[in-house]
């Protein structure tokens, strides 16, 4: 079986692991340092589309950085509300506020893990 080190040689692949890691032994700050970070992107992708809707402005840098932040997390929040959606019958709304009910039981004396923000409560 190969070393740890050698099982993760590209640089992102390093960089995920040492947030799981903190995302595991301190979880409810992590979880609160990655809403603060989601919602700087979808800020960030929101003034740069008015930038393009209002001023027709396309070729602006802050374009494909905003894109290549903001395009995976909102691909990943769409998949999550159509899984809801269609398998668990759950609206988005519901999902939302679910999301932030366990955002702020996770790690308290609730004995909500992070693994379980992962899975419906059935």
């Amino acid at each position: 079986m190969p070393e740890t080190a050698d099982c993760f040689r590209r640089d992102t692949d390093v960089a995920a692991v040492r947030r799981m890691r903190r995302v595991v032994t301190s979880p409810k700050a992590e979880l609160a340092t990655a809403v603060v970070i989601f919602k700087t992107a979808m800020r960030r992708l929101y003034r740069t589309r008015n930038i393009v809707l209002h001023g027709g402005f396309t070729q602006g840098v802050a374009l494909k950085a905003a894109l290549r932040i903001a395009a995976p997390l909102v691909g990943a929040g769409l998949d999550r509300i159509t899984n809801a959606a269609l398998v668990d019958g759950l609206p988005p709304l519901d999902l939302a506020a679910r999301a932030e009910v366990g955002l702020a039981l996770v790690g308290g004396e609730t004995g909500l893990e992070v693994v379980d923000l992962l899975m419906p409560r059935r």
